[in-house]
């Protein structure tokens, strides 16, 4: 069996610098969390596929330590995604590389030019490892203290995860003062990390802006928006209700939906998903709290195969109605039968909303595949990248 790819040392919470050791040799990822492990929280991945998905998912990590030869994703195809991602703190993080008896000054070379911060070569001495880690965890805290103080996303000029959690606790205490409604609304794109690799950096970055200034669209001078995540975003809306907010996500994901990406070789388009919170009392809750609670609603709509849209609820708030009635497949069968038939009438009431289910993953299926010469063309939104 597999080492889980997102080891840590410690399972507590720590203020120490994270690291993120990236070898396909055991032996090597785990001697490197021997030498540091007192001193780092360390993460571990064993190819380069993995650790581009951590670095997606931990924001603090300070250091790239990775191996060159990898499987599914290797040291150079790594560094150079690492070099192009547009979250500022990824793209300057120091990546050490870990070379090889048999890697040549010409390999050397050339991962230098591609952006490499520095090299080891295996077998390492415990010292040089400590030594590189201090060194460039220390410049890669100044260099993301840098990165907030700007207050502002680059690539969407949307605020930064630092700018949301300040403005977003103002907005909070404001509404709990006085005893006001406020929301929360993460959204995400769907399957954003095939798109990249697909298609490129620029297509990529084209979509992330596009979206961004989409966000910026349905928003009032008063709610905050941010991009927190690769393909990520927050909107906090004071004094909005569940109602308000559901017509501002529906908004946003129409206008979305319309849109198509000419990349000179095929057209794509994209889909939101999204997850809200809108609590009926603030008092006991922080604006963390608030944060928190839209991200798991976003985290069963990214995992649901029907729900594109997911409010959240607290579980020991949920009363479960034993009464429901349970929908089978044959019962969606027999509904499909009527509709075939033109029985509409004839589909329970409790099933319709079990068939619209069903039927929404093949409508969106049905508009993708829709060519040039589609009837609705009039609404969409071709943008070339």
């Amino acid at each position: 069996m597999s080492e889980q790819p997102a080891e840590v040392t410690n399972d507590a919470p720590s203020e120490k610098p994270e690291i993120l050791v990236v070898d396909d040799s055991k032996v090597i990822r785990l001697a490197a969390k021997k030498m540091l492990g007192s001193d780092y929280d360390i993460h571990l991945a064993e190819d380069g596929q993995i650790a581009w998905e951590l670095l997606q998912e931990k924001n603090n990590i300070s250091v790239v330590f990775t191996d060159l030869s990898m499987p599914n994703l290797n040291g150079m195809e790594l560094l150079e995604q690492i070099r192009q991602s547009d979250i500022e703190n990824i793209a300057a993080l120091p990546v050490i590389i870990l070379t090889g008896a048999d890697d040549t000054e010409s390999i050397k070379q050339e991962v230098f030019d591609a952006g490499a911060t520095d090299f080891i070569t295996k077998p390492f001495e415990s010292i040089d490892l400590i030594s590189r880690a201090k060194a460039y965890a220390k410049l890669s805290r100044k260099v993301v203290e840098l990165e907030k103080r700007t207050g502002y996303d680059k690539l969407t000029g949307l605020y930064n995860a630092t700018s949301l959690d300040e403005q977003g606790a103002k907005a909070f205490s404001f509404s709990s003062r006085h005893k006001l409604s406020i929301s929360t609304v993460y959204f995400e794109i769907t399957e954003f990390q095939e798109c990249f690799l697909t298609h490129g950096k620029n297509v990529a970055q084209d979509i992330i802006a596009t979206v961004g200034k989409r966000l910026q669209g349905v928003m009032r001078e008063e709610d905050i928006a941010a991009r927190i995540g690769v393909a990520k975003y927050v909107l906090v809306l004071p004094m909005t209700n569940k109602q308000k907010t559901e017509t501002v996500i529906s908004r946003m994901r129409e206008s979305i939906n319309k849109l198509v990406f000419d990349t000179g070789k095929e057209k794509i388009r994209v889909n939101l998903v999204a997850g809200y919170a809108v609590p009926e009392a603030l008092e006991d809750l922080q604006f963390s709290d608030l944060l928190k609670q839209a991200d798991e609603a976003l985290q069963r709509a990214i995992s649901s195969a029907n729900e594109k849209v997911v409010h959240f609820e607290d579980e020991s708030e949920v009363i479960v109605d034993t009464l429901a009635p349970v929908i089978t497949e044959q019962d969606i069968e027999k509904a499909f039968s009527c509709i075939l038939r033109g029985d509409y009438y004839q589909i329970p009431e409790q099933h319709l909303s079990a068939v619209v289910n069903h039927l929404s993953s093949f409508m969106q299926y049905v508009d993708n595949q829709r060519d040039d010469g589609r009837s609705d063309d009039a609404t969409e939104e071709n943008i070339a990248v």
